[in-house]
């Protein structure tokens, strides 16, 4: 097949210029068959001079496990017209993306459209995901009616959708159910986002997967675009920028959501305390670092109220204190990340990259499989994807 695009650039618009561009097709042999159909390019002055396109023409295949609150803010952002952090990542606006999969363990959920579940959204059903009843927080038992799926059925299902990128947003503690998410999607040829905390872009034998799949696997644990976490490491980072040093320091957090009630199981409190610390002392490793979730309040819902306290060495070696609350929301606080994430990898597929992009992990997780700061991840990422 041969695909003739005829592209015509006005560089003399003054707003948003919606240009259609006919694509001609045709197929030699026993007949010529003629095909015609249009594809939307939308430019800006802007993107006209850098030579972005946003190619909504190619839609971003999505699936994701765990329809909570993350998942609804990212499917809120889709389909408003919330405008994304950035705008263009790796040649894709918002709109490339197109959620064509929801699989959840609550039963309360399962069967029932998105649009049902959310009063917005796609009309897909919410299917039922793998668990494995001993990796629930005895927490999340008492408030879920947990409706399972086998692997076998889960990647029958998963396959059939031929999603380009799976965004695995589950609550914390479940590794097995990780990694059976991350083997069924490798085996459906499709990409990984795992917003988990589960190390997957450090398992060797993970990563293989994904390259014999000729995919692109993301990870681990999605860092909040403004949330806890990237404030404790600007507060660090900026010390010490500033010829000064954070001595010692610790974040609490309390929140209402169902993964801060799923923390408050032991095992999960210490993985994810454990996680959150080492991201945050990649900005300073000579500061003394506590970082973790206390308690769980149900009336917070979404919101998560932050408690930070630090010791700041000053000019004469006195002791500078910061004693301060920042309140914040996880689930809109994780949408411009994930979106920036899944077009990132949808271009890695397209260059035909496989295995694991420390572009992305760095610049969108907590673990990303070696030390980054903050504000490198943040320059490298934008020069990779969100350049000319």
């Amino acid at each position: 097949m041969l695909l003739l695009l005829i592209l015509i650039k006005n560089h003399f618009v003054d707003a948003i210029h919606k240009a259609v561009f006919h694509v001609s097709c045709w197929t030699p042999g026993a007949g010529l068959k003629f095909h015609c159909t249009f594809i939307d390019y939308f430019y800006t002055i802007k993107d006209i001079l850098r030579g972005e396109e946003a190619m909504v023409m190619q839609k971003i295949r999505a699936a994701v496990f765990g329809v909570g609150n993350s998942f609804k803010s990212l499917v809120y952002g889709l389909t408003t017209d919330i405008a994304p952090w950035h705008r263009i990542v790796g040649g894709f606006d918002k709109s490339s993306i197109e959620i064509v999969g929801a699989y959840d363990i609550d039963s309360a959920k399962v069967g029932k459209t998105v649009k049902d579940v959310l009063s917005f959204g796609p009309e897909i059903s919410v299917e039922r995901s793998i668990v494995y009843p001993d990796e629930v927080s005895r927490e999340l038992r008492d408030k879920l009616s947990i409706s399972p799926i086998d692997e076998g059925s889960l990647q029958k299902s998963l396959c059939e959708k031929a999603p380009d990128v799976v965004i695995n947003l589950i609550n914390s503690g479940q590794q097995r159910a990780t990694r059976a998410i991350a083997l069924a999607t490798a085996r459906c040829g499709a990409s990984l986002v795992n917003a988990t905390p589960e190390r997957l872009v450090t398992d060797s034998n993970i990563v293989e997967a994904f390259k014999a799949a000729k995919a692109v696997i993301a990870g681990d644990d999605l860092q909040s675009q403004i949330g806890g976490t990237w404030l404790h490491k600007v507060l660090l980072r900026s010390f010490k920028m500033w010829g000064s040093q954070v001595v010692k320091s610790y974040q609490l957090d309390v929140g209402g959501s169902l993964e801060t009630l799923n923390t408050l199981d032991e095992r999960i409190r210490q993985e994810k305390k454990s996680v959150k610390g080492a991201s945050i002392s990649t900005e300073d490793k000579e500061a003394e670092v506590v970082a973790g979730t206390t308690d769980y309040i149900p009336f917070l819902e979404d919101w998560r109220v932050s408690h930070f306290y630090m010791e700041v060495l000053g000019p004469f070696g006195e002791t500078f204190t910061i004693d301060a609350e920042y309140k914040t929301r996880d689930g809109s606080n994780a949408f411009n990340v994930l979106i920036d994430v899944v077009r990132a990898v949808k271009h890695e597929q397209l260059q035909g990259s496989t295995g694991t992009v420390m572009e992305i992990n760095a610049y969108g997780f907590k673990s990303p499989g070696r030390d980054v700061d903050l504000f490198e991840a943040l320059n490298a990422f934008e020069t990779k994807y969100c350049s000319a």
